[in-house]
């Protein structure tokens, strides 16, 4: 059986609870208006890849492009490239291929510059994993993904947003999950 929220779903139910209770007094920013913004982001991501007691930490540059079709809602597509592969004590070397995905975004309201996101959708990967005899193995897996971000939105830079966000693009026969930092225009 699949398990796809283990260890931070008391995280994700905290952040929707922060969704939820801050929307409450600003009702009027869910309004169902028209087409808001497109945006589109780039940020650098450290990944983690585990596979039971063997752990491999390659980096990784993602480019986002974004629409929001309600006031708080957008629909956002990925695409992610491996930088630098890691390497572990046995010689063994991993390296992300590329990521695309296709999500849903749900955000708060901005309160005091600082905003919380959660997004959740289908995400492809591929992976090549190099033995120390050299034999090169590559892999294509599917997944559910989410993850949770804070974007800070300065009063100057108004349509240039900084964000931090963790995500798990992937977590079946192994977990890989990344912790980001990135900006985002939106226009």
């Amino acid at each position: 059986m699949k398990t796809y929220f283990t260890a931070p779903l008391s995280l994700l139910l905290f952040a929707t609870s922060l969704l939820i209770f801050s929307t409450n007094s600003f009702a009027y920013e869910l309004s169902f208006a028209p087409p808001k913004a497109v945006y589109i982001g780039v940020d650098g991501a450290y990944n983690t890849i585990k596979s039971g007691e063997i752990e491999y930490n390659p980096t990784s540059a993602k480019l986002r492009v974004g629409v929001f079709f309600y006031t708080n809602v957008a629909l956002e597509a990925t695409y992610s490239s491996g930088l630098e592969s890691d390497t572990i004590s046995d010689g063994t070397e991993i390296e992300l291929g590329s990521q695309t995905g296709l999500f849903v975004r749900f955000q708060s309201p901005i309160q005091q510059g600082i905003r919380v996101y959660l997004f959740g959708g289908y995400n492809t990967l591929d992976l090549s994993e190099t033995e120390m005899g050299g034999v090169a193995v590559e892999e294509s897996y599917d997944s559910v993904a989410w993850g949770v971000g804070l974007e800070e939105h300065f009063k100057l830079l108004k349509q240039l947003i900084f964000f931090a966000e963790y995500g798990r693009p992937y977590d079946d026969e192994f977990r890989l999950s990344h912790y980001s930092l990135g900006a985002r225009y939106q226009f």
